[in-house]
């Protein structure tokens, strides 16, 4: 074997798993509850199981977080307000907050104070403290969403 093709090979060999970890996706999800009770849960498209803080690899669409076991909140934040969210690479991550309470939007309403922010690259986000809660949807075509463009961003989940 020529010495150039050993030096392209060996090349190729060093470079490659470098180059397949700078595409590797993930988004951290992360919660802060001061609520005093209940238990920070989120779920996502393409995973039905509620679920605590974690670090999803790939694209995590879909979400929607609330605080479980609180009250008469119920699976995806029914009966109480929650923060939806899309965290992906190559264009917009974005979240928002949710109290979409008419027939099949959930029945989201406020009952605790909830903010976020993005990590990892931007530290952008919104706080709700009252039940208008300034921003949020109460319906499908309302309402504002905040965006990070970094690639591998995360979001902070406070409430209370």
């Amino acid at each position: 074997m020529p010495s150039s093709t050993i030096i392209i090979a060996a090349t190729l060999l060093l470079t490659t798993p470098l180059l397949m970890g700078a595409r590797a996706e993930s988004h951290q999800v992360t919660f802060t509850n001061n609520c005093g009770s209940g238990t920070p849960l989120f779920l996502y498209q393409g995973d039905g199981n509620p679920q605590g803080a974690t670090t999803i690899q790939g694209e995590l669409n879909g979400g929607i977080a609330w605080l479980g076991d609180q009250g008469n909140c119920q699976s995806s934040g029914v009966n109480c307000g929650a923060v939806e969210f899309t965290l992906k690479n190559n264009g917009f991550s974005q979240a928002d907050f949710t109290l979409e309470a008419g027939p099949g939007l959930g029945n989201h309403q406020y009952t605790y104070p909830m903010s976020f922010n993005f990590i990892n690259g931007c530290s952008n986000g919104a706080s709700c403290n009252e039940a208008n809660c300034p921003g949020a949807f109460t319906d499908p075509t309302n309402g504002q969403l905040y965006q990070c463009s970094a690639n591998n961003c995360g979001i902070h989940i406070q409430f209370c």
